[in-house]
């Protein structure tokens, strides 16, 4: 976001204190680690800190339509509180890891419309917070790609994605919510969905019938799943495994 100006948290007059933060891990994968730090600077009456809160935020659409920020992972500074003099800056590093349920913002270096934030807080005393937001960049893992490439070859190529408030029926998922890929085909038809449930050995992933006006995982049409391991990525080729979960889509009945 770029310095922000704390506007009320430096007493009266003169230069307000400024916070930025600043992600240094460019792109980062799911289950990869993620660092930058937190830039403040005291203005002319200096900042006092008693909490600083890093947490990586995205917003999901529920089954109302409503739209809610939901957290996915706390990242750790350094310090979280502290005095900056005036006219000095203190800079607090942080760092985490990001779950191998984070959501994608990316597949193949474009962008698939997942908001997705890092959202840092500053409290300076009792009601007296604020906060700042910037934009977090996570790149899909070679599986993810390895999947989306073998249904691209088969006509379904990505149009954008979703975080969904929905489970998913006998899995055991981290959380309640989900991220949905969106397929169309070459006229950029709606084709098909895919929802991957990841972990550090590999996914599980499901392909079904496009439904993109429903939101909850049970009301959709039913969905195949084939699972794929990390290491199988660039050794195996998932052609015929994608191509038999296309041929049982058809094959099913909604």
């Amino acid at each position: 976001m770029g310095l922000r100006r704390l506007l009320g948290l430096g007493g009266d007059g003169g230069d307000p204190p400024e916070i930025d933060t600043r992600i240094a891990t460019f792109a980062p994968q799911p289950g990869q680690r993620i660092e930058g730090e937190v830039l403040l600077r005291g203005g002319s009456a200096g900042l006092k800190v008693e909490g600083l809160y890093l947490h990586v935020v995205g917003k999901v659409l529920g089954w109302n339509g409503s739209v809610e920020d939901r957290e996915w992972a706390y990242l750790s500074p350094s310090r979280s509180y502290l005095d900056v003099a005036p006219g000095t800056e203190e800079r607090i590093g942080f760092h985490g890891r990001l779950p191998w349920d984070c959501p994608i913002t990316e597949v193949d270096g474009r962008t698939v419309g997942v908001d997705l934030s890092l959202t840092t807080t500053l409290s300076s005393g009792p009601q007296r917070s604020v906060r700042d937001i910037d934009l977090v960049h996570v790149a899909a893992p070679p599986l993810h790609e390895a999947v989306l490439s073998a249904l691209r070859v088969e006509g379904h190529r990505v149009a954008d994605a979703q975080l969904l408030d929905s489970g998913i029926p006998e899995v055991d998922l981290r959380h309640s919510w989900i991220q949905t890929f969106h397929l169309e085909d070459g006229t950029g038809v709606p084709s098909s969905e895919v929802t991957f449930v990841n972990n550090p050995v590999g996914a599980m992933v499901y392909v079904r019938r496009a439904a993109r006006h429903l939101t909850r995982w049970d009301e959709k049409p039913p969905a195949v799943p084939f699972p794929v391991a990390h290491h199988e990525t660039g050794e195996v080729d998932l052609g015929p495994r994608v191509r038999e979960a296309l041929d049982q889509l058809d094959r099913l009945r909604y």
